[in-house]
């Protein structure tokens, strides 16, 4: 039996029960790779007993050198912020964890830095705002950008994407897809192989669910025939919190942090100087 090794992000264990469920033949270890790095000294030994490895292209320049495996191939992550244009990470010395881990609202901290109250941030959140912020002009760009970094690495998902994009949102935030999504690239990388897979029908757990899941507002939602709402589900926890709360358990983040110190990543930097122009003419 070959065993194989896959070390990717976040969605590294769906990936790898997707391909458990596809490819009952192969044995497969898994590793996201935070896990990796603590034991990276282990798996310079263990990586050449693997027939396959299978990792995310973003890693391939780590300090470590992959081409000890016998194959290695790479399988990309799913990133798409379409249906959730508002999410952005921040930072004030490190990454700053709000309500909603590491995401949040270019609005709500906008308005936070513009000065606005909670109520006053709450009427923010209307069509013709995300219209000036630009977040329904998104979709062209993401899905071409997504299916040009899949196709890089020999996987042609368009077919897939398609079916995704029929009924309710298929990512809960901009770097969690729902399973269902893996589940199909892991099938698509067994047929670039030139292995048939084996579909039983079923799918693995929906890990990410347990993480964040960012609501689609429902505004935006309408425009891309999904359900939209405005309620948060927590990292780690099985509870819903409103738009009202959010907003408030974030400026409670934000006010314990000096001045003028908070910073948006750097690739939504210009897209967030756009949003606090909209914000500021909107208050």
């Amino acid at each position: 039996m070959e065993t194989w090794l896959v070390v990717s992000n976040c969605q590294t264990f769906g990936l790898a029960n997707s391909l458990k469920l596809l490819g009952p033949r192969f044995h497969i270890d898994a590793m996201d790779i935070w896990a990796f790095r603590k034991n990276i000294e282990k798996y310079k030994k263990e990586l050449p007993r693997y027939f396959r490895v299978v990792l995310h292209p973003q890693f391939r320049n780590l300090d470590f050198d992959f081409g000890l495996a016998q194959n290695l191939d790479f399988i990309p992550s799913i990133n798409f912020d379409a249906y959730h244009p508002d999410i952005c990470y921040a930072f004030s010395g490190g990454p700053i964890e709000g309500p909603m881990g590491s995401y949040h609202s270019m609005i709500v901290l906008a308005a936070y830095e513009a000065g606005l109250g909670i109520e006053a941030t709450r009427k923010l959140f209307r069509r013709d705002v995300f219209e000036g912020c630009g977040f329904f002009a998104r979709w062209e760009q993401e899905r071409a950008q997504l299916l040009k970094h899949f196709s890089e690495h020999g996987l042609d998902i368009s077919p897939s994407f398609t079916q995704w994009s029929r009924g309710d949102a298929f990512m809960y935030s901009v770097n969690h897809p729902k399973v269902h999504c893996i589940y199909d690239i892991a099938r698509a990388f067994l047929k670039r192989l030139g292995v048939e897979p084996v579909d039983g029908e079923l799918m693995p757990a929906d890990n990410l669910l347990n993480g964040p899941c960012y609501p689609v507002y429902p505004e935006i939602a309408e425009a891309f025939g999904a359900r939209g709402s405005y309620l948060f589900k927590l990292p780690n926890d099985y509870r819903l919190i409103t738009l009202e709360q959010f907003i408030e358990f974030s400026f409670a983040v934000y006010s314990r942090l000096p001045p003028g110190s908070i910073l948006v990543e750097g690739a939504v930097r210009a897209r967030y100087e756009k949003v606090k122009a909209v914000v500021a003419e909107a208050a």
